[in-house]
């Protein structure tokens, strides 16, 4: 014992300045602990107190070189930490209320698979769980903020997108808050204290036996996942109909996990070739095509325009002026309607992805983003269908080309030409940090006066204007007057909302102007706009607006994934009734109302919507069985699943 305190003894006087180190450390932990933790002398203040001067001293300290204290100081800390990180992982996102029975095993389960999967790379119990704390707080923080600015959990393809995430950071404010800050703190304990926490050990047996751990970790954790019935016994899935209940019920790290494991389409039992070719006949014998005005093949322009909706399908909604008078006062040469959504506040890709391809989400796992991992080769969307039958094909967003991997997945659909926003050719106009809706539209214009008295043009364009967040820097052409009930005046916080319906103004202003110019061309044009999804708005909001309509959460949700879609000609036209759909749909139905030939697919697409006019992640449970959708799941596996697809099904057969 002697020997063994004289030894650490000398080891103390060796790291003088970590001494200093660690004090600095403590003193700023402190410090802005009492910032945003500071109540008054209780047992907060305690335990911040006592985790701000550990953290310094697990740094100071060297650690024991005592294999029986290295064992029992492990086996405090594989008991403590695990169940305390879950705690501070959920808190600051939402109170652990709802929480499933048995979501906390199987998240700690998850916290340990991370440990030993650092455990194997490093070979040292120190650095794998300092570092995989270190993962854990990366991963909290920014699943924490992805919760802040769209509503839902952090899944996997979210981090395959993080190009586009940044490149719209800059719009949003990193905020602190106090259970945020508290969080953080636990987690410099925890880091502090697993770089601290080892059991001595070298050479080849030791590294063996590290190996042998960590591989057998793999192995419980592989059991434990795939070979027993916990997850099912206890409804540990994912929650189709609603993203955000997924976190709530599951925990993080089983959400996180759940979406990796269901980033997938499964193959229809009933799936060959033979059935494939077979459908495609029995679909172009079925399918009966709109009468159609006239034999005109028109420009079509189509605009999926970000956040674009109305709020008044949430409730009662009043303003000093009117938020959309030029499209509520459109009535000729147009149809109109509601587009049902599967997104809210964000992930924009996958409404253009359903609108450009006629496939849909409710066929794949709720975290899946199509743009990130299953468009990966050449596929029939509305811009090959089109190119086929003569049209040229263009794309364009004001923003940088690679966002949702659009530089990309274009060419996989067909497109000819893709423009973002570096290639511009008219004027750049912002509204707030982003380019305005004038200025896309006008590039429009532009594109279109340059392809005139040649071949027909399809443009699909993807605005920007309207993104979150939505902070006082807008021009004021509105203010909100009352939401529900109540007057706005008596709502704790309505910039948000203001500064979004004044973006909504903006927006249709910038419509009618673009409108007025093709009214006056002669050839044929039509444009269709719609919007990707409503805005993520504060919880006052959605509580005030909702709290007088006899709804339950259950049925006022579905309203929030519900946004505005328009179909208008510059000549004399009439289009189908098509009512409100989801946005699978929408494709095929302006290529309908262009009098454009449709694929098989296509065409049932028409003849499904007749049936089954909203499909979506909400609704899919209800119907999935029945032979059409079944159809439908396996005609859409088909094309975006099988790179050597059934070419028949997305073809025009020539006459």
């Amino acid at each position: 014992m002697s020997a063994l305190w004289n030894e650490y003894r000398n080891e103390l006087m060796k790291r003088k300045k970590w001494f200093v180190i660690a004090g600095f450390v403590s003193v700023i932990l402190f410090g802005v602990s009492c910032r945003y933790l500071y109540t008054g002398i209780n047992k907060r203040f305690l335990l911040y107190t006592v985790l701000s001067l550990g953290t310094g001293m697990f740094l100071a300290f060297p650690h024991v070189k005592s294999r029986l204290f290295s064992v029992l100081c492990l086996l405090v800390y594989c008991i403590i930490v695990p169940h305390k990180l879950f705690q501070r992982i959920e808190l600051p996102v939402h109170d652990m209320g709802r929480i499933l029975k048995g979501a906390e095993l199987a998240n700690i389960v998850i916290i340990f698979l991370i440990y030993a999967v650092f455990l194997l790379v490093l070979q040292r119990i120190r650095f794998a769980l300092g570092a995989g704390n270190t993962f854990l707080c990366i991963l909290f923080l920014i699943n924490y903020y992805v919760n802040q600015f769209r509503g839902s959990s952090l899944s996997i393809t979210d981090l395959m997108a993080t190009g586009t995430a940044l490149t719209v950071l800059d719009n949003y404010k990193l905020t602190m808050s106090s259970e945020l800050w508290y969080s953080i703190l636990w987690f410099c304990f925890f880091i502090a204290w697993g770089f601290w926490c080892d059991i001595p050990g070298r050479g080849k047996r030791y590294h063996l036996t590290v190996s042998v751990v960590s591989l057998s970790c793999f192995l419980l954790f592989y059991l434990f996942w795939n070979k027993t019935d916990y997850l099912e016994r206890n409804e540990l899935q994912g929650h189709y109909w609603n993203m955000s209940e997924n976190e709530s019920l599951n925990g993080f790290l089983l959400s996180f996990a759940i979406s990796i494991r269901e980033n997938s389409m499964e193959k229809p039992g009933e799936y060959s070739r033979e059935s494939l070719a077979q459908l495609a006949e029995e679909i172009r014998n079925t399918y009966q095509p709109p009468e159609k005005v006239d034999g005109r093949t028109p420009h079509i322009i189509c605009i999926m325009n970000e956040a674009w909706s109305d709020l008044r399908v949430l409730g009662n909604l009043e303003t000093s002026e009117p938020v959309m008078p030029f499209f509520d006062s459109l009535t000729e040469n147009v149809v109109k309607g509601y587009t049902y959504v599967d997104i809210l506040g964000g992930l924009t890709a996958n409404t253009e992805f359903e609108v450009l391809t006629g496939d849909s989400l409710a066929f794949l796992a709720p975290a899946a983003i199509p743009y990130q991992l299953q468009v990966n080769h050449d596929m029939y969307s509305m811009a090959r269908i089109l190119r086929e039958q003569g049209y040229q094909t263009m794309a364009m967003h004001p923003s940088i080309g690679h966002a949702w991997n659009r530089n990309r997945v274009y060419n996989y659909f067909g497109f000819e030409e893709f423009r973002d926003a570096l290639q511009f050719e008219t004027e750049y106009l912002y509204v707030g940090n982003f380019l305005s809706d004038e200025c896309n539209f006008n590039e429009i214009i532009r594109q279109y006066e340059n392809c005139k008295g040649g071949k027909p043009l399809f443009l699909f364009d993807v605005t920007i204007q309207n993104h979150a967040d939505y902070y006082d820097n807008t021009e004021i052409l509105l203010n909100l007057q009352s939401v529900g009930n109540l007057p706005a005046d008596e709502l704790e916080y309505i910039c948000d909302v203001e500064t979004y319906l004044n973006l909504m103004k903006i927006t249709d202003d910038a419509f009618q102007n673009m409108l007025a110019y093709f009214e006056k061309e002669e050839e044929p044009v039509i444009i269709c706009m719609f919007g990707d999804h409503q805005p993520k708005l504060n919880d006052g909001f959605y509580n005030a607006i909702f709290q007088d309509n006899n709804l339950s959460p259950e049925e006022a949700r579905p309203l929030m994934y519900i946004t505005p879609y328009v179909i208008w000609a510059n000549y004399n036209v009439e289009f189908p009734e098509y009512g409100n759909m989801s946005a699978n749909y929408l494709g095929a139905a302006v290529l309908e109302c262009a009098g454009a030939k449709l694929p098989p697919y296509y065409q049932f697409l028409m003849q499904l919507q007749k049936k089954y006019p909203v499909i979506s992640r909400r609704t899919i449970e209800t119907i999935k069985d029945d032979e059409d959708i079944l159809r439908y799941q396996l005609l859409q596996y088909n094309h975006l699943m099988e790179k050597n697809y059934e070419k028949t099904l997305f073809t025009v057969a020539p006459e």
